[in-house]
């Protein structure tokens, strides 16, 4: 068993794969949200208008929520380099 201590994450690979995430969440939470069980509001809207809104809450999910992740992964580089410790990872080798 290897250990190995996590010193910085890289902001670029955090930005591109939680990007992608947020966007697949995001793309169901609106499905649900404005289509399938809609909200009060959502309900009284025509079709082209809930597509809209879904388009509106998905960009807007993903680049908040993307942004949340970029701050995370900041503060755990400033902490880690502040305090010398990062998170320390136990790796086996594949049998």
């Amino acid at each position: 068993m290897s250990l190995y201590d996590v010193k910085t994450v890289q902001i670029v690979s955090v930005v591109k794969v939680f990007s992608i995430v947020f966007l697949i969440l995001g793309a169901l939470i609106g499905l649900f949200t404005f289509f399938i069980f809609p909200t009060d509001l959502a309900a009284g809207l025509g079709f082209f208008p809930r597509l809209l809104s879904w388009v509106i809450f998905l960009v807007l999910y993903t680049v908040i929520m993307t942004v949340g992740a970029l701050v995370v992964a900041w503060l755990y580089n400033f902490v880690s380099a502040k305090f010398g410790s990062g998170v320390v990872i136990s790796l086996e080798p594949k049998e």
